[in-house]
């Protein structure tokens, strides 16, 4: 607690922090035990992680993933820029997922 308080500057900085965590953790022990979620939209990135971090790392810089932003001004391009390209990676591991003969899953 006093490490926290030295690098973030008040008590109640990290006692509001620490209260969102509590929350947070309810809402999800609430979400994926009391409500039995299956994370569905998480399996298909996970099931092809290594191919779309490799992916990511090659073609990240390329137009369908991102582009030369305009607005320098605020962050709503590059927060949209961010969404587009994981919604993008998420969208291919689908596609992965469904294509029976694309399969491309790495067990080590």
């Amino acid at each position: 607690l006093v490490l926290s308080v030295v690098f973030f500057g008040s008590l109640s900085f990290v006692t509001c922090m620490g209260r969102m965590s509590f929350v947070l953790l309810g809402v999800m022990y609430f979400t994926v035990d009391v409500k039995e979620w299956c994370g569905q939209p998480f399996i298909y990135p996970g099931m092809n992680s290594i191919f779309v971090y490799v992916g990511h790392s090659l073609l990240g810089f390329y137009f369908p993933f991102s582009w030369e932003m305009r607005f320098q001004d605020s962050h709503w391009e590059q927060l949209f820029q961010s969404i587009w390209g994981t919604a993008l990676w998420v969208f291919i591991a689908y596609l992965l997922y469904h294509k029976k003969y694309i399969y491309i899953f790495l067990k080590i």
